[in-house]
């Protein structure tokens, strides 16, 4: 069906007056400010998306699919049902805990959502690419260079949320980018001052070999998170820093702090024996992965080193 130019122009208003109400429903604040007056639009040309935007701000994400999957029939391209649909696919693929429907809800997403990123000049475009980012994170390690290009996409378009930082961290991270997974974090942490960035930050500071900075991130952890797991992972990851700079009686210190705190702690008892190793204690390393195996007999790292020594 061929629509005139009144009806493309009345679609395209409505799209714009939609996006400021998706942007407050997707999180992280208002995205799209419109500076623009626009008219009213009769009735007839905003009923087809009406009931989508309303299934959509209630959280039916199933539903949002039905109707917008009704209209994309009528009009293919048209911008708001797609990306609605989009949208609501990824949010059920997140709800999802079958994996292979997980990874169909997720391709179905990124169809609609690149579909979108076609359309000339589209109204949500900056929603559409951090959206789009995120199930392409979420579909495994082959798409996330695709996760950045899109997240940084978004960002370079004004949007800035604390979950866009922690994907790009991630993402950065599993890319072996080190330097920028770095960057992200601070970021995480300007912006939502949570421990649990710290403590992904002090790890990969650890790994490039700057232990002070990682140090200082780890003792603010420890004296003020209320976290348990969080504190544990802090005196492992401060037992490596130190150990990596062979303070040895110092590491083996925040290691024995946390078994005592949690002694079923299978990667401490490794950690342990990785610092006897390197103290030339080959005998009490060995007793120390026989013991991690005892608390995980799963524990890869413990079985190779007996194997080795």
């Amino acid at each position: 069906m061929r629509l005139s130019q009144s009806n493309r122009h009345g679609r395209r208003i409505f799209t714009l007056l939609t996006t400021a109400v998706l942007a407050v429903l997707l999180g992280g604040g208002v995205f799209l400010i419109l500076r623009s007056r626009t008219p009213i639009l009769p009735v007839l040309e905003t009923s087809r998306s009406v009931d989508a935007i309303e299934l959509w701000g209630s959280g039916d994400y199933a539903a949002v699919v039905t109707v917008t999957s009704r209209q994309l029939e009528e009009y293919p391209l048209e911008e708001t049902p797609l990306a609605l649909r989009g949208f609501a696919s990824f949010y059920l693929a997140m709800e999802s805990v079958d994996s292979e429907e997980k990874q169909t809800l997720l391709i179905r997403a990124v169809q609609d959502l690149r579909r979108v990123l076609l359309l000339q000049d589209p109204a949500m475009e900056t929603q559409v690419r951090y959206v789009l980012g995120k199930a392409y994170f979420h579909r495994g390690s082959f798409y996330y260079d695709s996760a950045v290009r899109e997240l940084e996409a978004a960002r370079r378009r004004g949007m800035e949320t604390l979950d866009m930082l922690e994907y790009l961290a991630l993402a950065h991270t599993e890319l072996r980018e080190r330097e920028r997974a770095i960057e992200y974090f601070r970021a995480a942490i300007r912006l939502g001052d949570e421990d649990v960035h710290r403590v992904r930050l002090a790890d990969l500071l650890i790994e490039e070999g700057r232990y002070e900075e990682a140090d200082a991130l780890l003792e603010a952890v420890l004296g003020t998170s209320g976290d348990t797991l969080l504190k544990q992972h802090s005196l492992l990851s401060l037992g490596v820093s130190l150990r990596k700079r062979l303070r040895y009686d110092d590491a083996l210190t925040r290691f024995e702090e946390l078994l005592e705190v949690n002694p079923s702690s299978a990667e401490a008892r490794h950690q342990v024996g990785e610092t006897y190793l390197e103290m030339g204690e080959n005998d009490r390393a060995r007793f120390e992965w026989r013991e991690a195996l005892r608390l995980n007999p799963n524990h890869i790292e413990s079985f190779q080193r007996l194997q080795e020594y």
